[in-house]
Formats: structure tokens, sequence, C-alpha cells
């Protein structure tokens, strides 16, 4: 007897909860990955444009990654752990894209390579997936698309630049990028399809002139900066905090110089994120970015002012401060500086609201903001690392260590630093009398 049916034709059940699970989750520890080592080579980045937009982009990858994650836990539920399983051969191919051999080569590795696989994998699930059933997916894989593409847009501005600045470096770079292209196809096949039988790609980065990574635990600085290790004297001496066009540019200087705090939390991504859970990720990653926002503050502020890069007052040696101390210390470092001076915000904010320099005013209400939030994320974590190793410590017992962290490079300085800080002083503040203008004053 012939059984009647409803017609099932429609092409958007093509991918059941278990091939969508399976694949997302190898989205989430790509993205992931991603995140960790694009902090990795924050410090060690010297083109400046590059430098201030990896943390943006990790922030941006960490939100992606954060998304997927809960994705797979929904469709898994209520299984509450995600492994690699049988994926880790190729996350550990993965893994080698940050052996490049310097961070212009790291750089266009993910112009060049990775975003633009990410992106084609992005679309490729789009257009497969079942806009209905898997809603919530799609509108995760749609703002990751969106993210890439924004990047890739700024990016190339920063690349362009970085080849004319570092013109010795094109010609590694492009060798690890013919590198990277040749897994463009065996990680597309693994990203994409479920279940994948293929053996994993081989991968030697030595043979494109890549090199075990190692994170650099030293500030780098772009070239065109007249770098000193104490861009201001107050980084080696108390003194007044000066008023008027001194203040404006002091405070500049210190933002400017917070490109340090970026790089330090981009160490304690790099350092913790594998000793941590997922949220430890998503707070890092945010306070990363927060730190290079600052740092562009004080950047864009001294743009506007005028200041060449050449011209604009930097150093090192608050991230050097870090350099021999372990993880826990130098987020203790990080969280001791938050929670030292957040009380200049505030009052900045005020003085230079009165003063007429609604700019930086309005600078310093965003920071203030934002210190708010990390020496929270300061003492949450601290908290968490010291139970976790059993450590009877608390968070405020790190003030001695990173004081004394400061104090030890501060010990170190040279009659030469004394000098290059003073030189450095006397000419910025010669460069602002220039290009300052009367104002009247505030009634």
């Amino acid at each position: 007897m012939e059984t009647l049916q409803m017609p099932s034709t429609d092409r958007r059940a093509q991918l059941m909860v278990e091939d969508s699970a399976n694949i997302l989750k190898r989205f989430y520890f790509v993205q992931r990955a991603l995140v960790v080592m694009q902090a990795g080579w924050v410090p060690g980045a010297e083109h400046w444009q590059s430098k201030l937009l990896l943390p943006e982009f990790l922030w941006q990858d960490a939100l992606v990654a954060k998304e997927l994650r809960q994705r797979v836990l929904e469709l898994r539920y209520p299984e509450r752990k995600i492994l690699p399983g049988d994926d880790a051969p190729f996350l550990a191919v993965w893994q080698k894209l940050a052996d490049a051999p310097h961070s212009l080569a790291f750089s266009e590795g993910l112009r060049q390579v990775v975003k633009p696989l990410l992106r084609r994998v992005y679309q490729t699930y789009l257009d497969t997936a079942d806009h209905l059933d898997d809603g919530p997916t799609i509108r995760i894989i749609r703002q990751a698309l969106w993210d890439i593409d924004d990047q890739l847009g700024r990016w190339d501005a920063a690349a362009d630049d970085a080849r004319a600045v570092y013109p010795e470096q094109i010609t590694a770079a492009g060798r690890w990028v013919s590198g990277l292209n040749s897994l463009r196809e065996p990680l597309f096949d693994w990203l994409t399809r479920w279940p994948v039988s293929p053996p994993a790609p081989a991968f030697e980065p030595a043979d494109f002139g890549g090199q075990p990574f190692a994170i650099s635990r030293t500030g780098a600085r772009d070239r065109r900066f007249d770098t000193v290790k104490f861009p201001w004297p107050d980084a080696l001496y108390q003194r007044h905090p000066g008023e008027g066009m001194e203040l404006q540019i002091r405070q500049a200087t210190h933002h400017l110089n917070e490109i340090w705090a970026t790089e330090m939390a981009a160490a304690c991504i790099f350092d913790l994120a594998d000793h941590g859970p997922a949220e430890f990720l998503d707070d890092a990653a945010r306070w990363c970015y927060d730190e290079v926002r600052h740092c562009r503050m004080g950047f864009e502020r001294f743009a506007q002012w005028g200041f060449t890069l050449p011209e604009m007052p930097i150093g090192t040696f608050s991230y050097d401060a870090g350099a021999e101390a372990d993880p826990l210390t130098r987020l203790g470092i990080i969280f001791y500086f938050e929670t030292t001076f957040i009380h200049t915000k505030w009052e900045r904010f005020r003085i230079f609201g009165e003063a007429g320099d609604r700019v930086s005013s309005h600078d310093m209400d965003f920071d203030w903001a934002d210190e708010q939030i990390h020496t929270h994320y300061g003492s949450r974590w601290l908290k968490y690392f010291l139970q976790r190793q059993k450590d009877s410590r608390t968070p405020i017992d790190f003030r001695p260590e990173a004081e004394a962290c400061v104090a030890r490079i501060r010990a170190a300085a040279t009659p030469q630093d004394y000098a290059d800080t003073e030189r450095i002083y006397q000419r910025t503040m010669a460069r602002a009398r220039q290009l300052a203008v009367a104002v009247a004053p505030v009634v």
C-alpha cells in the first residue's frame, strides 16, 4: 500500500545539529588561537600603525570566539566541555601561523592569507547553513564577516606604510606569505567539512624563513620615533605635574605611552590564557583594546596639534619593568598602575574642562570610565590565579613587588638616560610653544 508523505525538498536541511556543533567548535578554536597569537606579537611589533591595529583586531576576534563558544555549548547541551579531540593535529598546524620571521611577516600573513581564508570559510558556512533553524549562528557569522572586511580594509593602508618604513623586511614577509598560501586549501577543507578524514598538512615554518615564536619581553618601537627609555621626567623622579600647556603635553605623553599597558595586557593574554577560564580571555582582550585606545588618545592629540612621530616623546620602561617577572607579577604591575593613578583621571578631566580643552577632558572622562573596569579585571583575575595556585597572597600583596620592578628599572637608569629624558622634555616643550595658540582666559 502506498504511503503518503509531504515533500521534503528544501535545501536548508544540509547541516544537522551535530554537523554544525563540530564545525563551529573548529571555528571557536581557530578564533581563540588567533587571539593569543596576535596578543603574543603585540609587544614585538615595531611598525606603529600595525601595532595599534593588532589589539583592536584581537578584541574583535575574541568577541567572535566568545559567541561561537556559547553557541557550541547551546547545540551540545547539556555537555559543558569543548575539547579539540580529533581536531588537535590541525590546530597544531594552525598555531604555527605565529612562527613568522618578524612582526611584518606575521601581519602580512594575517592580511593576505589568514583573514581572507577565514572570510571564505565563514561565507561558505553562511551559504550552507539554515538561516531559520540555525539563526543564532547566522548572526555570529555575519558579525565575523563584517569584522574581517573592516579589518582588511584598514590593514591595507597600514601595510603600505609598513613596506615603506621597513623595506628590508619585504622579501622575508613575501616568503612567509608564500608558505602560508600552501595551507589555504587543506585548512579550508578542514574548517568547512564534517567529518574530515585527510591527515593534517605538513608545514614547517623554517622552510619559509619562520622560527619558533617567543614573545618579546621588551617593548619594540617604530624606527621613526626618537625612542628613549623614560619619555618624561616624572618617569624618573617626582616632580610637579605642571599646569596649563605643560599639563596638556604631559598627559598626552602619558596617554601615548600607554602602549606599554597594551603590551602588558597582551602579554598577560599570551602567558595566562591557557591557565584560566574562557572569561579570562574575554576580559583580557577587552583590557588590551582599551589600553591601545588610551594610547591613541595621546597619539591623536599630538598629531592634531601638529607633532610628527619623531617629535612625540615615547619610551619603553613600564613594559620593560616586567621583563624578568613571572606572569602573575606582570598582571600585578598593570593592576598596580591602574589602581595607583586612577585618581588623576577625574582630576584632569576637571582641570582640562575648566581650562577649555574639551578634547583632553573628553579623553580623560572615557579613560576614567575604562580604568574603573580595569581595576575590577585586575582584582578578579589575580584572585582567581592565586586561588588556583593555592597561593595565600591577595591582589594588594602584589603592590610591593610591582613597585620593586619599577624601582629596579629606575635605579638602573644611566646618566645618559637622564640626559635623554631631559633632552626629549625640552625639545617637546619647545615644539609645543611653536604650535600653541593664544586663548582668552576662561571666565
